[in-house]
């Protein structure tokens, strides 16, 4: 049968006041769990929730953007100036992801962000060398006013296979159009964005929540949504409209929803976090309803703690098997949400394929949370991945010092 869920969205109340707190002044601690360790080390406190890395400043070494600052490696305790944000009311900084990619192509890695009500989407220019020096703040331009409000999260992702990736935006907006804009030069030789539709506006053609992978098994991406999935055409998937199938309604689904081949049938299942409430889950592919919808079989993963709205799959302990690594978006609703009154945490969760379970161990908890966007890199080379979140309760790095 489908799995049907639905909510009603909580209002925005509540403001919180936001407070700076240096890198140097948060020691790292050491946590302990039973198979991975880690040191958590705050970089900042305010109420930006996306963060980026990349080779900043060109020395070799990965580098941290998050919100107004970027953060050197390899001990990320100096705050270099990036940008200037603005307070969204009640307690939001206009930021709802930020991706690195050098949009000039000039060899230096700058920022592309947009924001949760404004319609435009810029580009930060990297000052290179002696801006970064000076700690110039990045010039601003618009790629594109895309004349569209109420995103909730962007991805960059390459759709296309050009090896250039495109910037999608989610809207919680279930009439908005599904988007996605293409890189590319204006008459006058400046960077730009193209759009390229998805999808047409109309009742329940967007909603919160996205994902990517191969729903149906022909081989192509196709993209996942809170209200259902889009199969990307056979050709010519860039000026094609993509088939809406509206299979499922899950409400205020994680950005990203996970697609993946969990229990080995060959099929792809779903991974999604309730955003803004309780509820940890994994959907099941079963063979497809009489009527032609995807059938899905629904299983818990977790429901003890709330609001697990970005999620992310890498193998963090070496063992060759990607983990789920997610955590509590800290005052996602501005303290409205089941759960707010919680501290942030911080989990990943390992799969049994034989047993079709998953098993948490702690990342971090009371203090740490997670907000729209999770980094997985191995920030000191020590041959284990490290975890870069940043949100409402801080910026921070989760070292990871392995086994």
């Amino acid at each position: 049968m489908k799995h049907k869920l639905t909510l009603k969205l909580v209002p925005l109340l509540l403001l919180v006041p936001l407070v700076a707190v240096h890198g140097a002044d948060a020691p790292a601690k050491k946590v302990a769990n039973g198979r991975l360790m880690f040191r958590v080390q705050q970089l900042h406190l305010d109420n930006n929730e996306g963060c980026a890395i990349a080779d900043f400043n060109q020395d070799g070494k990965p580098d941290i953007s998050a919100g107004e600052f970027w953060y050197p490696g390899p001990d990320f305790k100096t705050q270099k100036p990036l940008r200037k944000l603005n307070v969204q009311p009640p307690d939001y900084l206009t930021n709802n992801g930020e991706h690195a990619w050098d949009v000039n192509g000039d060899g230096w890695p700058d920022i592309i962000s947009g924001s949760f009500v404004e319609t435009e989407i810029y580009w930060y220019e990297n000052p290179k060398a002696e801006g970064l020096t000076k700690g110039e703040l990045w010039k601003k331009h618009v790629l594109i006013d895309t004349k569209l409000s109420q995103n909730e999260w962007t991805e960059s992702r390459d759709l296309d296979g050009d090896g250039v990736p495109e910037l999608i935006v989610n809207s919680w907006n279930e009439a908005n159009p599904a988007m996605v804009y293409k890189l590319g030069k204006s008459d006058q030789g400046e960077p730009i964005l193209k759009p390229w539709v998805i999808h047409e506006g109309g009742a329940g053609v967007n909603g919160h929540g996205i994902g990517f992978g191969d729903i149906n098994g022909d081989g192509l991406e196709d993209i996942i949504f809170g209200n259902g999935w889009y199969e990307r055409p056979k050709q010519d998937a860039g000026t094609k409209p993509w088939n809406l199938h509206r299979d499922w309604n899950f409400p205020h689904a994680s950005c990203p929803m996970l697609v993946v081949d969990l229990n080995g049938d060959g099929r792809n299942d779903m991974i999604w976090g309730h955003g803004h409430n309780y509820g940890l889950y994994w959907e099941e592919l079963r063979e497809d309803n009489k009527d032609g919808s995807t059938n899905w079989r629904h299983h818990l993963i977790d429901d003890r703690f709330s609001q697990p709205h970005a999620l992310v799959w890498e193998d963090l302990d070496h063992d060759g098997q990607p983990d789920l690594i997610t955590g509590r978006r800290f005052k996602a609703h501005s303290g409205n949400d089941p759960g707010d009154s919680e501290p942030g945490v911080i989990y990943y969760f390992k799969w049994n394929k034989e047993k079709q379970t998953f098993q948490k161990f702690p990342v971090a908890e009371n203090g740490p949370g997670i907000g729209l966007q999770i980094r997985i890199v191995d920030l000191d080379a020590n041959g284990w991945k490290d975890i870069v979140c940043a949100g409402k309760s801080g910026t921070h790095i989760l070292w990871n010092d392995g086994k």
